[in-house]
């Protein structure tokens, strides 16, 4: 954390600031300055408050490093969030050392302000300190999420789940072995067996993808990593697994599921303690040898659809609107028939038969098919690849079985399979790959190939050769496809010989051997290993070599100039995520060289001379450390893509663009003020970030692209440079704009259909309103009242307020009126809302019906949450999380008539509140809120009644997972009006200081079911619950009940 070296760097930069802020003012009297010593003071606050939260920092880093060396705590989500800040602090001070020695800082550094916003940011964090709590968690805490997956297919499918839930039920199986050959559904049965367990059960579910290249400290890396257990640079294998082991014998009733798994696992020495009691084990796998092996107690095999079975998942995959006509059925169930009964072959032809009716077209593709696949009975791997391989042949309709040239879609499919098995690859990326690497076929505008790319995806999808899956993202899902094992396997067999894919095997740690690069390899993909290094000396013999992939090596240190010279065709060089410092020499004689992706190499300064590579397209060198542009850039006339977002890279040469007129995408560094002129006259360019110096320069960018064809994306700041408002890197196919400290008073920006906007420390801004906006932020902002005055912002889906110090609220009513235009609520669309520190408003919200975020924090004036609306009382049927936090003369919550999604209640430090939901607003409220999985409610000191229900003879939260209840002087129960409120799901119970709270718990349990369950209360309460329940004691006692615990 804050080391003296921080403390050494605040030290100098007082005496610099000192020492340079003389000179300047001596020889710029005129200059007006704050005082010398008035600074002084400010940096010495600066230093003090700094050295405290890094004693903290330290102190709470140290607890979390201890609590999770036994390998059964995890850290909050939100203390990790805070250690996050503390960084981003020290980051900032480091910087303000850095640029304190530059010409001119000293003034634009008394005139930011920038010490008094780092001592503002220090303060909040050591308030936030305050309130954690406990500052990890058990392990244990999360059950898992729900996997996507297909439907079942077939009564046997509906046995063999029934069959397993049973056995697990019975508690006198302990593992258990699903097999059967490669495609036939046992990944599905045990993805479906997987939800039904975190719908039915109580323990922990943990998924784990095998896959062929397997080793034992992979496999520990997985499970550690699902289960919070962190292993700290601990490479010994018996240590690891010791922790494991440890972690998962706390799980009481949890089921490991290891999918895919292709040899042998000594599942002692990865540390899974495999008993009825604790963690018991399922398996997929195509062999029934290795379930034996394995000690599988009980051993389930998949077995192939029947025939009727078959015609019903195919005719379900083609999704044709009308029936086929009679003889196109009649081949249409003979291809199904040919696919021998497993779900993934008929998926997969069916799928290439999407949209087809004519019958000349079903015969031939049947012929075409059993001519593929042998007569013999019943369908081993041979015959699976050959039905799949028919699906990819179906991508090229002129394809001869004899030849070997293959189509667009073709190549790009190939090329998925150079990712790791079951990896979510982002489309995004791929797509840039497929147009880097020269998959696509050239277009005028980039935006033009990108849609390409996306369009082949979508067939690719759409022929079931690909999977669609999500990843989450910062604002939305990130989009993804990924291969079935299978299928991958097809793939690279299609390509064997002239690929080499060694991908996704952190246990890999050399480069395969100089005699297996063959001469005739055309992609080789290295990606997401743990290569260390290169020897030097070696030289692979690749002429033909094009595409080369080491993207992931996060320790690869150093390539030796011998490595490339003999693959003088490469076109792709990914070495993203390296740690490489220095790139070797040999690089520069590679003449065909369209692609240099270095993205990430966080160490990289040495790039060598690239004016020789006259070809290259795309070159990538944003988050390297390089502080100067590479020499002979401006000499790549050709290139199309030049990406140098990088944070050390403080100068670019005047005059670099001049001759770079085809750059379609450009990404500079916000640090670095961008010259208008030196960009104006890039005609091709349609991707471009970076900062310019006002508004003036932002408003001629947006009137220079007026006369483009093509529409043009951007992310652009306006003013001065603020590293914390960035929250992106690298453009998106949208428009984001930032604007920090400008004066925006008699300003018209030119905003048209931006995305996102950030406003922060600007002044003379009044009111906010652009067209299709959807993300708003304003922090550090005076003058501005009102977000609207007069119009609806019906496209608008997240708002951030931070530090408005002069916001009254959202809306300005009284301007609106009852205008019949805004008969819709004004925030249709609004998703998020985050307020904090905006001491002048009053009551937020209304008008909000799709609401799903509530975050609100540390606003003085806020009196109640939602505006009473007259009669009628507020619905918000999305609303997911609801944060309230010190809001010191927040009374209530508001009116409410539902909130049914609601999943969190977190309220802390809200010193008047004395109820949050009541049914005078809401009749029968826990009924209105099935969903409620978490209630943390601390230091409140008016609440008597977390909930008010008067309305029920039974209240029930049937979800309820945890609840923390702390220094609550005034709490009397869970719920006025009734003694306790029954939850059967509940995991964690959290009480202290609620003096109140003496005779009862304020939730019911069914004791006759067995769970796991932490319950965690100060001895006072114990001694309490047992004198009035002495039953209680032997309850808690027992392993099959809650667990107990004092602090």
């Amino acid at each position: 954390m804050l080391s003296r070296i921080l403390e050494s760097i605040l030290t100098k930069l007082g005496e610099s600031f000192v020492s340079k802020l003389v000179d300047q003012t001596a020889d710029n009297a005129h200059n007006n300055v704050k005082s010398i010593k008035d600074f002084e003071l400010i940096l010495k606050a600066l230093q003090k408050k700094l050295k405290a939260l890094g004693a903290k920092a330290f102190d709470v880093e140290e607890e979390i490093k201890n609590s999770e060396l036994s390998g059964q705590k995890k850290r909050k989500r939100e203390v990790e969030e805070w250690l996050e800040e503390v960084r981003s602090i020290e980051m900032q001070v480091v910087e303000l050392g850095i640029q304190v020695e530059s010409e001119g800082f000293i003034t634009r550094l008394m005139d930011g302000g920038l010490p008094a916003k780092l001592i503002d940011e220090v303060d909040t964090l050591v308030e936030q300190s305050r309130n954690f709590g406990e500052l990890v968690l058990d392990v244990c805490g999360s059950r898992g999420d729900k996997l996507l997956t297909n439907g079942m297919v077939g009564e046997a499918f509906n046995e063999n789940l029934e069959m397993v839930l049973k056995l697990l039920e019975s508690g006198e199986v302990s593992s258990i072995g699903v097999y059967g050959m490669g495609g036939v559904g046992k990944t599905t049965l045990a993805k479906h067996i997987h939800n039904r367990l975190l719908q039915h059960s109580q323990g922990r579910v943990i998924w784990v993808t095998v896959s062929q290249d397997f080793s034992v400290t992979s496999l520990q890396d997985k499970i550690a990593r699902l289960i919070g257990v962190y292993f700290l640079g601990e490479d010994n294998e018996v240590i690891r697994a010791a922790r494991l082991n440890t972690a998962l014998s706390q799980m009481k009733n949890s089921v490991l599921i290891l999918d895919d798994v292709w040899e042998n696992i000594d599942l002692l020495k990865v540390g899974c303690p495999i008993s009825v009691e604790c963690c018991r084990l399922i398996i997929t796998t195509r062999s029934l040898e290795l379930c034996r092996q394995i000690c599988c107690q009980k051993k389930i095999q998949v077995q192939n659809l029947e025939n009727d079975e078959a015609w019903e998942l195919f005719k379900e995959t083609l999704r044709n609107e009308r029936e086929l006509d009679f003889s196109a059925e009649e081949n249409a169930r003979s291809m199904a028939k040919l696919c021998g009964g497993l779900p993934l072959a008929i998926v997969t032809v069916a799928g290439s038969m999407r949209g087809e009716r004519a019958i000349h077209t079903w015969k031939n593709a049947y012929e075409e098919l059993r001519e593929r696949v042998s007569g013999n009975d019943g369908m081993g791997d041979g015959e699976v690849y050959k039905v799949l391989k028919y699906s990819f042949d179906r991508l090229n309709r002129n394809h001869h079985s004899l030849s070997n040239e293959f189509n667009t879609l073709q190549h790009c499919f190939l090329h998925c399979a150079l990712y790791p098995e079951d990896y979510k690859i982002m489309r995004e990326h791929l797509v840039r790959e497929f147009i880097s690497g020269g998959l696509v076929v050239e277009r005028k505008t980039r935006r033009a190939q990108v849609e390409q790319g996306h369009s082949i995806l979508d067939k690719l999808v759409n022929v079931c050769l690909l999977e669609s899956c999500a990843v989450p993202g910062r604002f939305d899902p990130t989009e993804c496809v990924k291969m079935h094992d299978l299928v991958r396997g097809m793939a690279l067999k299609i390509c064997e010989g002239k690929y080499m894919v060694r991908a996704g095997d952190k246990s890999l740690k050399e480069i395969p051997k100089e005699e297996e690069w063959a001469k005739d390899l055309e992609k080789v993909s290295l990606v997401d290993n743990g290569i260390r290094r290169i020897e030097e000396g070696m030289s692979p013999n690749c002429p033909k070599l094009s595409t080369l992939l080491l993207w992931g090596n996060y320790w690869l240190e150093f390539i030796p100039d011998s490595f490339f010279p003999k693959m003088q065709g490469l076109c792709t060089l990914d070495l993203s995520r390296a740690s490489i410092t220095k790139l070797p020499n040999s690089i520069r004689a590679m003449k065909n060289l369209k692609a240099l992706i270095l993205e990430s190499c966080y160490k990289l300064k040495d790039v060598p001379y690239l004016g020789g590579m006259k070809k290259l397209r795309e070159l990538n060198l944003s988050h390297t450390a390089i502080k100067k542009v590479p020499r002979g850039v401006e000499e790549l006339f050709n290139l199309k893509f030049l990406a140098m977002d990088a944070d050390n890279l403080r100068m670019i040469r005047s005059g670099l663009f001049t001759k770079l007129g085809n750059l379609q995408h450009l990404e500079l560094p916000f640090r670095i003020q961008v010259v208008f002129e030196e960009i104006e006259n890039l005609e091709m360019l349609e991707e471009f970030s970076g900062r310019v110096k006002n508004v003036n320069d932002f408003n001629s960018f947006i009137t220079s692209l007026g006369s483009r064809v093509h529409n043009t994306y951007y992310k652009i700041g306006v003013g001065s440079y603020d590293k914390g408002i960035y929250a992106t890197r690298g453009v998106c196919y949208n428009k984001e704009l930032f604007l920090s400290k400008c004066n925006l008073k008699d300003e018209r920006v030119l905003a048209e259909r931006i995305v996102q906007l950030t406003i922060s420390e600007c002044e003379g801004l009044s009111v906010c309103f652009v067209d299709g906006l959807k993300r708003l932020t304003i922090q550090y902002c005076g003058g501005i009242e009102y977000i609207l005055k007069k119009c609806q912002m019906s496209t608008l889906e997240e708002i951030e307020l931070v530090k408005v110090d002069a916001m009254k609220g959202l809306i300005n009513k009284g301007e609106i009126g009852a205008s019949s235009a805004l008969a819709q609520p004004v925030f249709s669309s609004l998703t998020k809302l985050t307020i904090e520190k905006c001491n002048k408003m009053r009551i937020p919200l209304s008008g909000v019906p799709n609401l799903e975020v509530i975050d609100i924090s540390r606003c003085e004036e806020i009196e109640e949450i939602f505006e009473d609306e007259g009669t009628s009382s507020l619905t918000l049927p999305k609303l997911k999380s609801l944060w309230l936090r010190n809001l010191q003369r927040l009374r209530k919550v508001g009116i409410l008539s539902g909130v049914p999604s609601l999943e969190v209640i977190d309220i802390r430090e809200c010193e008047e509140i004395e109820v949050i939901f009541e049914d005078k607003v809401l009749v029968g409220i826990l009924s209105g809120v099935p969903n409620l999985e978490v209630i943390n409610v601390r230091k409140c000191l008016e609440i008597e009644d977390v909930f008010v229900d008067e309305g029920s003879d039974s209240p029930i939260l049937p979800k309820l997972k945890e609840l923390n209840l702390d220094e609550l002087p005034k709490l009397k129960s869970l719920c006025k009006g009734t003694a306790a409120i029954i939850c059967n799901s509940i995991e964690s119970i959290f009480i202290e200081e609620c003096p109140s709270l003496m005779k009862k718990l304020p939730v019911v349990v069914d004791l006759a079911v067995p769970r796991h369950c932490e319950i965690k209360l100060n001895p006072a309460l114990w001694e309490s619950l047992k004198s009035d329940d002495p039953n209680l004691s032997p309850i808690f006692c027992s392993t099959r009940y809650p667990r107990l615990f004092m602090f």
